[in-house]
């Protein structure tokens, strides 16, 4: 994992991924609702799963993660999640070349997301694979939400 970098945007926080494994799920679900605390419980838990299942794709499809990005918006309140891995191939909803019963990832991407998509980097052969999950209800008022953060950690292992 590299150190942190600048968002860009106010409500934006970056979590560098490189060099970590699927067993960094548990931590980057802490990471995010840590950065999400003023959501209610369901709206969280839904960006959580969003969260999860991008993570995981990127591990299992895209030779793994380079970084996860949120991005809480107030007008309209969403959370957009964003999950860059290190292959061009895109997500395939319902499908996996890993054997088992597996595929749901996407779908259950699809039914909590107002709209989700992929955006290739060609000349890098990557791309990010990202969703935006409506709030319930009213969208909480904080000044923390406000605020653009990065979050870097040490090599190969996410800070709690």
């Amino acid at each position: 994992m590299t150190g942190a970098r600048s968002a860009g945007r106010p409500g934006t926080w970056v979590l560098p991924l490189h060099g970590t494994t699927a067993a960094t799920v548990r931590t980057m679900r802490r990471w995010v609702s840590q950065h999400l605390d003023t959501l209610g419980d369901e709206h969280r838990d839904d960006v959580l799963l969003v969260a999860t299942e991008l993570l995981a794709n990127a591990h299992d499809h895209g030779d793994g993660p380079r970084h996860l990005q949120l991005w809480h918006s107030l007008r309209p309140c969403t959370v957009r999640v964003e999950v860059a891995d290190r292959n061009l191939v895109q997500p395939t909803m319902g499908l996996s070349r890993l054997p088992g019963p597996r595929g749901r990832g996407l779908l259950l991407v699809d039914r909590l997301s107002v709209t989700w998509g992929v955006l290739p980097e060609t000349e890098f052969e990557r791309k990010t694979v990202w969703a935006q999950i409506p709030c319930l209800g009213r969208c909480p008022r904080s000044g923390r939400t406000g605020d653009q953060t990065t979050y870097g950690g040490g090599s190969g292992e996410l800070a709690g």
